[in-house]
């Protein structure tokens, strides 16, 4: 890493360098004809060359890196948020006092297990995936949402929240019916609890999601 950087150093030199020269060289136009302009047109040419490979290279190494976190934050099964994304947007959440305008859904995979059961982990994951997709769209421009833990997910929304709370459970109530309608055999049961901070009134993020005081919703 440290020749790396000294590579850079000598690299940013010869830019500058050879700039100067340059720019001295326009001004003498007598100069311009002989062999030192060529050679020194060719090394400020060569130097730029090497920049944008540089920051070409950069460009790429960011977005390398941008997926990798993305991944990192991004739960396998479900390909929604996973708990270490959660506790990030908490941790945004608990630096300030909390909103009015706030409120929050845990939404639970009630049978999951006894579809693992039944039918086997494969099909299990199967469905715990379509019911996160149901999630993922029924979430869409309205929340963030991630897995909390195991079966459990945790939806908070901001700015309306109440309105966006009550629409994300009825899409999320139609598009299980929807899916139980189409797979009979391996039907999703989940229940939902729902908390408004224009109810509650509490100071802090990690008091609004215990769901204390909240209204519970179930779908069979």
């Amino acid at each position: 890493m440290k020749s790396y950087r000294a590579l850079k150093w000598i690299q940013g030199i010869f830019i500058v360098f050879f700039f100067i020269a340059f720019c001295i060289l326009l001004h003498a136009e007598h100069f311009l004809s002989t062999e030192y302009s060529i050679f020194l047109f060719s090394g400020l040419f060569g130097c730029l060359a090497f920049l944008a490979f540089d920051l070409i290279s950069w460009n790429c190494q960011k977005k390398k890196e941008q997926r990798l976190f993305q991944l990192a934050q991004t739960d396998a099964l479900t390909r929604l948020p996973n708990t270490s994304a959660l506790k990030n947007e908490l941790v945004k959440l608990s630096e300030t006092v909390l909103e009015d305008d706030i409120s929050c859904a845990v939404i639970s995979f009630d049978n999951i297990h006894r579809l693992n059961r039944t039918y086997g982990h494969e099909a299990g994951d199967a469905v715990f995936r379509e019911f996160a997709d149901i999630l993922r769209v029924s979430a869409e421009d309205l929340c963030f949402i991630g897995r909390k833990s195991g079966r459990t997910f945790l939806a908070i929304f901001r700015e309306n929240s109440h309105e966006k709370t009550e629409l994300f459970l009825e899409r999320l109530k139609r598009g299980v019916e929807i899916h139980n309608e189409t797979n009979g055999l391996l039907p999703i049961t989940y229940y939902a609890e729902a908390a408004y901070n224009d109810e509650l009134h509490y100071v802090s993020i990690y008091d609004l999601i215990k769901i204390r005081s909240g209204k519970r919703r179930q779908q069979a």
